[in-house]
């Protein structure tokens, strides 16, 4: 007999739907299980992570690039709207540090942690201890967690804020069907999908306001927007006229040049020659 899955971690629904069985890794056969009252979408639990993470980024990621320039548009846009742009901000789960040095360059204070990605680009702006930030971001990674509330909720506690920007692609009221892109099953690193309005009991939960930007784009707020950013937001037509706007505006001295000075700094030998 099958173990059954323990209660959703989302709405506490003690009973999750089998809804149909894929392969992973091209070797594991995995249920796939629906809480029919929020609408996460889950794998069986996940054994075969170590495999799957064998590399932290899939070479099959190309998009890696592109997501993060349009998320620094984004964020430009956000970070100087809705809060405050001279606070910091942590990219949680931040890969090789590419979006930590778009917004550094943009003169963001921001930072980047991930312990299974080495830190490429912006190697340096590691979260310091009790580095207190007006948001964190996570981008591609709420379809990587088993429990995405108490992930959340572990990022707000440990960066002392009630805000999160964060981007993983939702469906709608039609389950997708095996072999749906999303469900990456050459990579078997994706286990959780949501609906939006799972995403907005995760919220709740937490205490946070929540906006769907698009179907892969979201908003966990501590504090409401104004009425005319929350619909600006929710157009691409003046989002993307707000972006612009911002970008060509709205520019805050850049952070590339004292970075590199640090950078220097920290070099081997470079105390004993600055003497």
């Amino acid at each position: 007999m099958p173990t059954p899955m323990p209660a959703c971690p989302v709405c506490g629904h003690a009973t999750r739907q089998p809804v149909f069985t894929q392969r992973l890794l091209d070797r594991h056969d995995v249920g796939y299980h629906l809480c029919t009252d929020c609408g996460l979408l889950q794998t069986d639990t996940p054994h075969w992570l170590d495999e799957a993470y064998s590399r932290a980024i899939a070479d099959t990621d190309t998009g890696l690039l592109k997501r993060n320039l349009e998320h620094v548009r984004f964020l430009n846009l956000l970070l100087q709207t809705a809060l405050n742009p001279d606070g910091r901000f942590v990219d949680v789960a931040g890969g090789y540090g590419v979006l930590t040095r778009l917004l550094r360059d943009r003169g963001f204070d921001a930072y980047r942690s991930d312990k299974y990605c080495a830190n490429l680009f912006a190697d340096g702006h590691e979260p310091f201890d009790g580095l207190q930030a007006e948001a964190v971001f996570a981008f591609e990674v709420l379809e990587h967690v088993v429990d995405p509330v108490a992930f959340i909720e572990e990022a707000f506690t440990r960066y002392g804020c009630r805000s999160m920007v964060l981007s993983t692609l939702t469906y709608g009221a039609d389950l997708p069907a095996p072999g749906w892109w999303y469900y990456a099953t050459e990579t078997g690193q994706h286990i959780s999908f949501y609906q939006t309005r799972t995403l907005a009991q995760v919220a709740q939960k937490l205490g946070c306001e929540y906006l769907r930007v698009h179907d892969g784009l979201h908003l966990m707020l501590g504090r409401p927007l104004p009425a005319w950013l929350r619909r600006g937001l929710r157009s691409r037509r003046l989002r993307t006229w707000l972006e612009d706007w911002c970008w060509d505006r709205r520019q805050r001295p850049s952070l590339m040049w004292a970075d590199h000075e640090a950078a220097k700094a920290r070099l081997p030998g470079a105390a004993q020659a600055a003497r």
